[in-house]
């Protein structure tokens, strides 16, 4: 099997249908991550980007209205469909887009300033590999900058589920580099150290963010439980059980949502990540 051979199946298939079917709440959603890292990243009228899992290009498109010019690269063909479509319709033309894996595409030495990433550098079959390839493609000083989720725990929008699932059978250990690519493999920040060490970086810095996000970008309690219950991770759990404890359990996450929902605005859960930047 190649390099990322199934995150690519994965990204291109199943776990797609709900990023793209939901492309504008996952943006709202995840709105407090992204502003802190387009800031974090600073990117300039002189800088050269690379969006690594630019998804949807949420990131790509905001980064070219600073940038002189830049390339979203994802392993999802539906993914990259919509954000070259959400280009054309913007009418920014100083982003581009391509379908590729970042651990084995063969970047020119030195054609970025600035590498960034917005949950998109955990998922790699061999991290080192690929953030070593991810350097190679910064000029000398250049900067990473990405963003990650802390580990599960952290989560308060993902353990409304895990909680309920775990009266009726065990939750997985997730995360952590040994437990393989996934949503929280970058989730101890030693390791994350190490790791972008090892490729080559240096002066890495990893800072924590806690925040709130809107769940589902908006909308009722039952709006916001379909989208939940639409997610890869969340499917996973919840189909660990027999029917009628998953029924159970679902019905006590909506109870859960119900409580925090706020009128006219939707369901405000706690999240949290890590800020990790770092210099070629």
């Amino acid at each position: 099997m190649s390099p990322n051979q199934g995150q690519a199946q994965a990204w291109t298939g199943g776990e797609s249908v709900h990023y793209v079917t939901h492309a504008d709440r996952y943006d709202r959603q995840l709105a407090t991550f992204t502003t802190a890292l387009v800031n974090r990243a600073a990117a300039g009228a002189g800088d050269t980007v690379l969006d690594v899992g630019c998804g949807c290009g949420v990131i790509t498109l905001m980064v070219a209205e600073r940038a002189e010019r830049v390339l979203g690269l994802d392993i999802s063909h539906p993914l990259v469909e919509i954000a070259n479509r959400r280009a054309l319709e913007a009418g920014v033309g100083t982003a581009d887009f391509v379908v590729a894996d970042a651990q084995t595409h063969d970047f020119a030495d030195g054609e970025f300033t600035l590498v960034v990433s917005q949950f998109g550098l955990m998922f790699f079959d061999d991290p080192e590999a690929a953030f070593a390839n991810l350097r190679r493609a910064l000029a000398p000083g250049g900067r990473l900058s990405l963003v990650c989720w802390q580990g599960l725990e952290a989560n308060e929008w993902l353990t409304v589920v895990s909680h309920a699932v775990e009266r009726y059978c065990d939750v997985p250990e997730f995360g952590g580099r040994a437990g393989g690519p996934g949503m929280f493999a970058l989730k101890h920040p030693d390791e994350t150290i190490a790791l972008l060490e090892s490729a080559g970086f240096d002066q890495v810095e990893v800072e924590p963010v806690a925040t709130t996000v809107l769940l589902a970008g908006g909308g009722t309690v039952d709006e916001s439980l379909e989208f939940l219950l639409g997610m890869g991770m969340v499917r996973g759990l919840l189909g660990r059980l027999a029917d009628d404890e998953r029924e159970h359990a679902v019905q006590e996450v909506r109870s859960v949502l119900a409580e925090r929902y706020e009128p006219d605005v939707g369901v405000n859960l706690g999240a949290a990540g890590w800020l990790v930047s770092a210099r070629n």
